[in-house]
């Protein structure tokens, strides 16, 4: 088979690429704050979860060290054979334009919520989808590169939506710690839980890193800072808005309109919006060169390039056809809806992939010796 992605990324762009990719639902919809009953202890969901994904994060990279430089849907074939490993890559794949078409619906309904109502949705989703496929077309290396340059303007972005409120803080906002009891807040860490699976994503760019090794300590490290940057917006959401929080549509967004800084620095909601325009794109690129990839490798094709406009079309058309309002949109990560379809694709399966792989290596050893 001809080489289909040549390029190399370091561990810094590979957190650029991931991190980015996992905060934008701190950027725009805030799925944990505003789809849970959960309230101000959001923060305690958010925080657990990311523990307790570690465990799965260090799983998708031992499943790959089995399997040097082969992608998730090639080991899947190894694994499950030629047939039923074609099936599970095809969910993959599906999951990953699924993903790249929420992140264009998303950012588009936000700047038709926000500021410029009167302009058709689709306009914004053709000309994010457009840009996306364009650099996913430019190959691996060229979107992280970009990645790494828009990591840093996202980050500071996001850290002045989180410190400028602060001569709005109510600490008290905080409290009774589980007032409604403790079923909202496990709700709430499922749903943050489930969400976290859409770093599935790094099974397809662990080949490409120029330090395999440092694999382990690059997801770990992508799961904590993800993490913990949700739960300090978590925090500042609840301690700024207090019992109102869970009625937020977009709590970024709100949360910027509150900034009054020594009355000079005001009506800020431009750093939400390019904050979030950016890890759109990023986000958008990197589950839409999955995609391609995916679909490259299922279908042995020997060109990657080519793919880019036709799979971001089919991105577009999902970005629409999937949902129909904005609240669908916003709505998507809960645990009945998104919950389910990550606990299955996200979790189960690579589960049932890792323990497969486990099985084979162990029969392997022994049927040599036999032989």
């Amino acid at each position: 088979m001809a080489v289909l992605e040549g390029g190399k990324i370091s561990g810094k762009q590979f957190l650029a690429m991931t991190v980015l990719s996992r905060i934008l639902a701190v950027l725009i919809e805030a799925p944990t704050i505003s789809g849970t009953k959960a309230g101000h202890d959001v923060w305690i969901s958010v925080l657990a979860s990311t523990f307790m994904t570690i465990p799965w994060a260090l799983m998708l990279v031992h499943l790959a060290k089995m399997f040097p430089g082969k992608t998730l849907i090639e080991y899947s074939q190894i694994i499950l054979g030629p047939w039923l490993g074609r099936m599970v890559g095809f969910v993959f794949i599906v999951f990953f334009l699924q993903q790249s078409a929420h992140a264009a619906r998303v950012a588009g309904d936000a700047y038709v919520t926000t500021i410029m109502p009167e302009t058709p949705l689709i306009v914004f989703i053709a000309i994010l989808t457009a840009l996306s496929a364009n650099c996913a077309r430019s190959g691996l290396e060229v979107l992280a590169r970009a990645a790494d340059i828009v990591f840093l303007v996202v980050i500071f972005l996001l850290v002045l939506i989180l410190v400028l409120p602060i001569n709005n803080v109510e600490l008290l906002n905080l409290l009774p710690v589980a007032g409604s009891g403790w079923r909202p807040i496990v709700e709430a860490t499922l749903s943050s839980f489930a969400i976290f699976g859409e770093l599935l994503v790094v099974a397809m760019l662990f080949p490409y890193l120029n330090e395999p090794k440092k694999a382990g300590r690059l997801a770990v490290t992508t799961v904590l800072v993800s993490g913990f940057l949700f739960t300090w917006f978590s925090i500042m959401v609840a301690l700024v808005f207090g019992p109102t929080m869970s009625s937020l549509v977009l709590p970024a967004f709100t949360l910027s309109r509150t900034i009054e800084f020594a009355s000079i620095l005001e009506r800020v909601e431009v750093i939400p919006l390019v904050a979030w325009t950016l890890g759109a794109g990023v986000k958008q690129t990197v589950f839409l060169w999955a995609s391609m990839l995916g679909i490259a490798q299922l279908c042995n094709l020997r060109d990657l390039k080519s793919l880019a406009y036709p799979v971001g079309a089919l991105v577009a058309g999902f970005a629409v056809w999937l949902f129909s309002t904005i609240f669908d949109a916003l709505q998507f990560y809960t645990v009945t809806e998104f919950g389910s379809l990550a606990i299955l694709v996200c979790y189960l399966i690579p589960l049932l992939l890792y323990i497969g792989a486990l099985i084979r290596r162990a029969v392997q050893p022994s049927q040599g010796k036999e032989g």
